[in-house]
């Protein structure tokens, strides 16, 4: 099995939260259902509910979140800087590690301001943390973020 089949990754919209699949071995799919003993189990994968992470995400119009099954395009090393001009109040901002879905459409946690840094960030207070919209992003707690950066692989499918 390839790292990026091992997890499936949806968006839960109603319970405001990221679910994380993880891939069972086919012989799960035998004991679940009464299938034939001749039936060939190689080509179907059977995923289950390993983790739902609070989460939140766009709203209307413009700051929308996507919707679509769509493929983790890259995935930033831990704590990996990026710098954001998308926030309503600020011209710049900093979040550290991030999954790309696509173009700017990440799964990130907390925004700070652009004087925060890696190893500093911690620290600090996020400027985000009474959001409870975005401009269209995932945004996670750090710690599952950090999670997140760890096991999941670029292809990993997701559920938006």
């Amino acid at each position: 099995m390839s790292s990026a089949n091992q997890y499936y990754l949806k968006l839960n919209r109603t319970a405001q939260v990221l679910e994380v699949y993880e891939q069972t071995d086919n012989n799960t799919l035998r004991e679940l259902y009464p299938l034939r003993e001749d039936f060939d189990t190689s080509d179907y994968a059977l995923f289950t509910l390993k983790k739902s992470i609070p989460c939140i995400f766009g709203g209307e119009g413009r700051t929308r979140t996507p919707s679509g099954i769509f493929r983790i395009e890259h995935i930033s090393k831990p704590h990996e800087e990026y710098v954001s001009p998308y926030h309503p109040h600020y011209e710049k901002v900093k979040f550290f590690g991030y999954l790309e879905v696509f173009e700017d459409y990440f799964i990130h946690s907390d925004m700070y301001l652009p004087d925060a840094a890696g190893d500093t960030f911690r620290q600090m207070k996020p400027i985000s943390a009474q959001d409870v919209l975005t401009s269209g992003c995932i945004r996670v707690p750090q710690e599952e973020l950090d999670w997140l950066v760890e096991h999941i692989a670029e292809g990993t499918a997701i559920e938006m």
